[in-house]
């Protein structure tokens, strides 16, 4: 059993030989006492006049026997083992099938391959490597293909994000799941950073492995495989109906992602089980990244240990929130649709957050009663009629409406327009109409607070784009909490961000892993 020890602290050039020598002055140990130490976890404490790194970190004793000194932040410690699931004794007719890439369908996909499942995973998407090749068509031509793109494909959309793997599950999944990107990435401190992060060109590397394991161990994916509508028969599935033919199932894990609306809709005329749920709306804003550092690290910006920097925001007016969203140091505004005649803004970057720019969602939580309509998909609905507008402000093209901050504060349109990372292009555009009205008054209420958080903020060079929509799913397709199925549609199990149960990476990963240990318990491979 290590020895635990918190609150490590070192100053951001300290390097190996200060962190050792400091946690082992806090244990009350010698270095001959000592065979190892493993990082745990380090975050950045910003408190202080000048930042310093906290650690946590295990050491490992020469003898597990001798004491350890009485004081805070050090503790025996077992080391954590993911829990053994036996398998179920019922047959399965047919293999089952994973709908979905993103990192609940992929993550499903992977732990039934490795238990000897053989899944078939249907993504309505490109492989990787063409995947890439669309995007860089509708970055440099406008070309968008509505399968292929910032949204679909290989990976999901949180390929083509900042990459972060922040989690405050306590769930011991997400830490199988932190050394599944860990191993597969080559990037120790994924594990044990307070914000880790990939870059998108990482995550791709990680999705590729994954893929390789699965059709290694027997598994099947189809790629340009769009499910339409499932098969059903007597109130369980039977099989699901694809752009490429019918495929029999037994038991279907349903990871969409967050933009398959025509998806939805299949589903609710079949009468699969959902309600409205609440979700984020508002806009991305962009500063120069030099600022941030600046601003966030003072005298210490340009360290490379440091980094460039991030920020978060919240701020609340009037009894609601505003706050900032997938901050993206580094990073590039993308247009994230998958459609044309419709706008929506996200922000990604790659591993060496090297733009120049950072940029940031700032969003309010919309709860399902001030969603216009009526019905399960009201929420999917408003976001497409707010997309589509934003769309037609902008041209209808893939150029992303965008004003300067400061002018959409006071009222006026942008004569011109600040540098950008957005490759599509940006247009001038009143973005007060890009929002409903309440969501728009309401984050220009909060500015005033934003600029105390964050003096600079309101600067000449900041640019607002909009709208950010797809922060999450508008809808939740219901599920049993211990069977994960889908009530009265046995066989079915929503999984992920698309089925309203995980917000990033790491939680619908682990949102499939555990739909994927249901079927193991259940079934016999």
């Amino acid at each position: 059993m290590p020895l635990r020890v918190s609150e490590v602290r070192v100053p951001v050039d300290g390097g190996d030989e200060v962190l050792l020598a400091r946690a082992l002055r806090k244990a009350g140990l010698n270095d001959e006492d000592v065979t190892s130490l493993e990082v745990v976890r380090r975050s950045i404490d910003r408190r202080r006049a000048e930042p310093v790194f906290s650690f946590t970190v295990d050491l490992h004793l020469a003898d597990e026997s001798r004491g350890c000194v009485a004081a805070h932040g050090v503790e025996r410690v077992a080391a954590p083992s993911p829990p053994e699931i036996p398998m179920g004794e019922e047959p399965l007719e047919h293999p089952p099938v994973v709908v979905g890439t993103g990192p609940a369908g992929m993550f499903a996909a992977l732990y039934l391959a490795q238990r000897g499942f053989r899944p078939i995973v249907l993504e309505r998407g490109d492989r990787m490597n063409h995947r890439v090749a669309k995007i860089r068509d509708l970055n440099r031509d406008g070309a968008l293909d509505p399968e292929s793109n910032y949204l679909f494909g290989e990976g999901g959309a949180g390929t083509f994000s900042d990459g972060k793997l922040t989690s405050r599950s306590k769930d011991p999944r997400a830490r199988w799941v932190l050394r599944e990107f860990r191993d597969r990435s080559g990037v120790p401190s994924v594990t044990w950073d307070h914000r880790p992060h990939l870059g998108s060109d990482r995550v791709r590397t990680v999705v590729g492995r994954i893929r390789q394991e699965i059709l290694s161990l027997g598994g099947e994916i189809r790629f340009r495989c769009r499910v339409d509508r499932l098969r059903l028969r007597d109130g369980r599935v039977t099989g699901v109906v694809t752009s490429a033919g019918d495929v029999p199932a037994t038991v279907v894990v349903l990871a969409p992602g967050h933009s398959a609306r025509d998806l939805y809709r299949a589903l609710h005329q079949q009468e699969v089980a959902m309600v409205p749920k609440a979700f984020q709306l508002g806009f991305r804003v962009e500063h120069p990244q030099s600022w941030v550092d600046t601003r966030v690290w003072g005298r210490f910006a340009g360290k490379p240990e440091l980094g460039p920097a991030d920020y978060r925001l919240a701020v609340k007016a009037r009894g609601a929130g505003v706050y900032s969203f997938c901050m993206c140091p580094g990073g590039e505004i993308i247009p994230a649709i998958s459609d044309v005649g419709h706008m929506n803004t996200n922000g990604m970057s790659w591993s060496s957050r090297a733009t120049g720019f950072a940029n940031s969602g700032l969003v309010t939580t919309l709860e399902p009663e001030s969603f216009p309509g009526e019905g399960p998909l009201a929420g999917v609905s408003w976001q497409e009629r707010l997309e589509a507008h934003a769309a037609a402000l902008a041209g209808g093209g893939l150029a992303v409406p965008a004003q300067r901050l400061q002018d959409w504060i006071q009222g006026r349109p942008s004569d011109s327009l600040p540098s950008t990372s957005c490759r599509t292009g940006l247009v001038p555009a009143p973005l007060r109409s890009v929002v409903p009205e309440q969501v728009d008054r309401l984050v220009r209420d909060v500015m005033g607070g934003i600029e105390r958080q964050m003096p600079g903020f309101l600067q000449e060079e900041a640019l607002l784009v909009g709208p950010e929509s797809r922060s999450s799913a508008p809808v939740r397709l219901v599920r049993d909490p211990r069977s994960l199925e889908s009530p009265g549609t046995e066989g079915l199990l929503p999984v992920g961000e698309g089925a309203g149960y995980a917000g990033g990476i790491v939680s619908a990963a682990v949102d499939g892993l555990r739909a994927a240990e249901v079927i193991v318990a259940r079934y016999r491979a």
